[in-house]
């Protein structure tokens, strides 16, 4: 098996290592890797930095060692949790909704988690560092802490969730040594593969001690990724992406015998992400975009991490939801791949523009701060930067128009007839399927 820490800083290999040692003694599967023969289509000279790292596995998602908060406080909102257990011992965030039913009882899930301590900065438990494929475990026989199991019940096919869970339905007072303290609260990013019932496990389990199994996996994926295609030139955006989707499930449970299998798989990892990133841009699912590019990052970095295209689209998504700074960053990535892609070039120019818009707007909405109602009808300051910014698009070769409002039900009217002067569309953003203050209008 070959090892290829290539671009990874040895402090962040450190962290990883100290993160999921404990737990790799006692993992079975396959652990994949790829080899280092070069690639026509790879710049060897691209690599990441440890902050770039870090964002992937949300390393800066928890508070500071010896925080007195009430754990993983800080992570939640009024609106942006569900309580499971009506107790508070279970929280739910939804990042990413799936789709179809919710897992019934007693099915056999796949998985994968990064699972954090609140008083550390560092997961124990990563299961991406295990293998690429996905844990698999039977609800209801108490293979998993009773919180993560009421939580993954909650789940749907492709799902990502947050779960914060008390002690109580954790590890308890005894916690779980070394890594786990007693009374700890934990958090789980989850990320719901797929599952399967009782009855058809033994099935799966025959089909993949088939010694041919990942090619005919892949003869599946290849065929839905050109259906998937051929929807997206049709426009049929929603059936493009269900047939990636479905394709990157195929590909999730996949076994891989060796380092040329695992580079086929990775590759069709990275095209399927990259182009379901472009259809949720055509959606104006921006957070989905974004999501796109933190999956591609897990599941197959070393293609992902030089993807044009992936980073063009993730860039592009950040921006219209007004994350200049992170946008700028996977921007300037993509530029060193390709410095001479003008139409890179011509996104950092609109970044530019669209962050001094937004700083205008920003001003005119939000100069009173501690006293601001997001009911509260937007003051005509607003509408003179809004008409001007309008009419610039409209004249534009830009395709997508993002603008933050208040809530008020009679400004976003106003905003939509403006746009249908134009014969634009207007829709409203959603972030995990709860709708946002951000407006998209789209050519």
């Amino acid at each position: 098996m070959t090892e290829d820490n290539d671009g990874i800083p040895e402090s962040v290999l450190g962290i990883l290592k100290t993160a999921s040692e404990e737990i790799l003694k006692k993992q079975d599967g396959y652990c994949f890797t790829v080899d280092n023969k070069p690639d026509e289509n790879i710049k060897e000279s691209f690599s990441y930095d440890e902050a770039e790292l870090a964002e992937f596995i949300n390393f800066d998602m928890i508070e500071e060692e010896g925080d007195n908060l009430e754990s993983f406080n800080h992570l939640i909102t009024n609106t942006n949790h569900e309580d499971l257990t009506g107790d508070r011992k279970v929280l739910k965030i939804l990042l990413d909704s799936g789709i179809g039913q919710v897992v019934p009882e007693n099915y056999v899930v796949l998985i994968h988690y990064i699972a954090y301590i609140s008083n550390l900065q560092e997961p124990f438990d990563v299961t991406y560092l295990q293998g690429r494929r996905p844990k698999r475990f039977t609800l209801g026989n108490g293979e998993l802490i009773p919180g993560l199991e009421i939580g993954i019940r909650t789940m749907t096919t492709g799902e990502n969730a947050r779960f914060i869970i008390k002690p109580e339905l954790a590890y308890r007072e005894l916690g779980c040594p070394p890594r786990i303290p007693p009374n700890a609260t934990i958090l789980f990013d989850v990320h719901l593969v797929s599952f399967l019932s009782p009855e058809s496990i033994m099935t799966f389990d025959k089909e993949n001690r088939d010694p041919d199994i990942f090619s005919k996996n892949l003869v599946r994926v290849k065929k839905l990724h050109l259906e998937a295609n051929e929807q997206f030139k049709l426009k049929n955006i929603d059936k493009a992406v269900f047939k990636y989707n479905r394709a990157l499930e195929i590909l999730h449970i996949a076994g891989c015998k060796n380092d040329n299998e695992e580079i086929e798989m990775m590759k069709y990892l990275n095209k399927l992400y990259t182009n379901l990133s472009l259809c949720y841009l055509k959606q104006c699912a921006f957070n989905k975009v974004c999501r796109m590019g933190i999956e591609a990052m897990k599941y197959s970095e070393r293609f992902s991490k030089r993807s044009t295209k992936l980073l063009f689209n993730w860039g592009k998504a950040l921006r219209l939801l007004k994350d200049f700074t992170e946008a700028k960053k996977k921007l300037e990535i993509a530029l060193k791949l390709e410095p001479q892609n003008e139409t890179i070039h011509c996104e950092i120019h609109k970044l530019q523009k669209d962050k001094e818009f937004h700083r205008n707007v920003e001003f005119i909405t939000l100069k009173d701060d501690d006293n601001t109602d997001d009911n509260e009808r937007l003051a005509p300051e607003f509408w003179e930067v809004f008409n001007k910014h309008l009419n610039e698009f409209y004249t534009s070769n830009d395709d997508v128009l993002t603008v933050m409002l208040n809530k008020n039900p009679d400004d976003i009217e106003v905003v939509k007839n403006k746009a249908s002067a134009y014969d634009l569309q207007v829709h409203v953003i959603t972030k995990a399927g709860v709708p946002t203050n951000y407006i998209a209008i789209k050519k």
